[in-house]
């Protein structure tokens, strides 16, 4: 039992993990489910806490790094026996300023047991991420304007809130914009109470950036356009800067 505990304590003959969800496509706010099963190893071990992380990647350099989203605590300490499998249930809400996942910037789960005096064993989960209907019909309304999205790229960023780094969804003109422009980006800020995008477009190395903000439950009467408030539906101001005369 003394060899079996020195190995565990080396990550050899020790707990494992396994996370399991009921769903892998989300959007953000919503709801995840699923159950924890911790497996025993060859000695009784004490685990001190079970931890999901949600993990983005993000570019910085031209390197691409995991950023920890959110922390979620499942569990408080408990102590397996060799051999025994314990289902731990739950359910975390993912946070509505989630970004889209996307091939080349995944959004996963990470589970961890954290074992004093031994190697942490982990899980990682992949889960799809969509964008919310909002921001999916503003990314129609760019695509029915003559747009094609080519690209979503994470870019660390320091100052961004609330995350260091921002998602932007970049298109590449089409019909009459084809020749005029060389590209339109797009950034969202989504929160629970409002959203916020700027529009990026760009010729020739200038760039002409168009910022948006609205509350949901009153997006008439709160949309503000590059910080002066006005009148009007958030939706037909976007298609009025789109469709403008070039």
């Amino acid at each position: 039992m003394v060899l079996f505990k020195s190995l565990a304590s080396l990550g050899v003959g020790a707990a494992r993990v396994d996370t399991r969800l009921t769903e892998s496509q989300f959007y953000p706010g919503d709801v995840v489910r699923g159950e924890v099963l911790v497996r025993g190893g060859n000695s009784e071990q004490h685990i001190d806490d079970i931890y999901l992380y949600l993990v983005v990647d993000v570019s910085s350099n031209g390197k691409k790094s995991p950023c920890v989203i959110k922390k979620y605590q499942l569990s408080e300490s408990f102590t397996i026996q060799p051999g025994e499998a314990k289902q731990i249930p739950f359910q975390v809400k993912l946070p509505m300023s989630l970004p889209m996942s996307s091939g080349s910037f995944p959004i996963y789960l990470k589970t961890g047991l954290d074992i004093k005096l031994g190697i942490d064993p982990t899980d990682t989960d992949k889960i799809e991420v969509f964008p919310t209907p909002l921001v999916q019909k503003v990314l129609k309304e760019i695509e029915d304007a003559g747009f094609i999205l080519y690209k979503i790229h994470n870019e660390h960023d320091p100052d961004q809130k609330p995350y260091p780094f921002f998602q932007m969804f970049q298109f590449r003109p089409t019909g009459r914009y084809h020749g005029y422009l060389d590209a339109l980006n797009v950034i969202f800020h989504v929160s629970e109470e409002d959203i916020s995008m700027d529009v990026e477009l760009v010729r020739s190395e200038k760039v002409l950036t168009s910022s948006f903000h609205w509350r949901y439950d009153d997006p008439n009467g709160t949309l503000s356009v590059n910080d002066q408030k006005m009148s009007a539906d958030p939706i037909l101001k976007i298609q009025e800067m789109l469709n403008r005369k070039i």
